[in-house]
């Protein structure tokens, strides 16, 4: 077993979780394990790079399913301390809502949703019948929940649960001193922004933002440390 606590960061294989993934194997504070669902051809190149081997790090797992996450919260704690979980499971639409059929807003709604629920709950049987103290949660979450797009309706109402799942879960994780976080993000250049918004709509975005540019996964990294360090024990929603 390792000696350093395991962060996880769940759906690892989406373009901004690959991102991540590589700057925190880079910055080598804590060992890295990640989650994908079908694909995870990117992501273990990512740790062959860093000369780890991706099959000890990286799990299949369906993130919608209650069991599936049990059982990967099973296999990675056999690596080490599980100190926290990073998700990064999502998905989009870019449709008026009376174009969006009843199943697609329906999946939506349950590829954002029931992972971070999952996972809160796992992670909180893992912490608290191993009879651990502390641990670190952070969910994403969207600008969008603020500033909604026409397009965006399952979406915004899926991360918006998120953000309910943060405020209302964070006193029963805390008896633990578990913090639980949801960052809402800007408009990436890559992932779901880059995938899903036409490109002259993510001009005017840019040019419209104070820093006059799109975020970048590095722009992620002083958030994810600070939240997932271990002085970092009162910010939590």
């Amino acid at each position: 077993m390792t000696e350093k606590n395991l962060i996880i960061v769940a759906s690892g294989n989406s373009e901004l979780g690959q991102s991540v993934v590589k700057n925190l194997l880079t910055e080598d504070n804590f060992e890295i394990a990640a989650t994908y669902r079908s694909e995870a051809t990117v992501l273990n190149k990512t740790y062959l790079d860093v000369n780890k081997d991706p099959n000890k790090y990286c799990f299949k797992a369906d993130l919608r399913d209650v069991e599936q996450v049990q059982q990967m919260i099973f296999k990675v704690a056999k690596l080490g301390r599980i100190w926290g979980i990073i998700n990064f499971s999502g998905e989009a639409t870019s449709k008026r809502l009376f174009r969006t059929s009843q199943p697609e807003i329906e999946n939506v709604i349950m590829n954002n949703l029931m992972p971070a629920i999952n996972l809160t709950t796992e992670f909180l049987k893992y912490v608290s019948v191993g009879g651990f103290t502390g641990g670190r949660l952070i969910q994403i979450s969207s600008i969008t929940v603020r500033r909604p797009r026409p397009g965006t309706v399952p979406y915004v109402i899926a991360k918006s649960g998120i953000e309910g799942l943060v405020r209302s879960s964070a006193e029963e994780l805390g008896r633990f001193q578990i913090t639980t976080n949801a960052l809402r993000l800007g408009y990436f250049d890559r992932g779901m922004a880059k995938r899903d918004v036409p490109n002259e709509i993510l001009e005017t975005i840019s040019k419209s933002s104070a820093s006059r540019s799109l975020g970048m996964p590095h722009n992620l990294s002083a958030a994810l440390n600070y939240l997932l360090d271990k002085n970092s024990g009162f910010q939590t929603k």
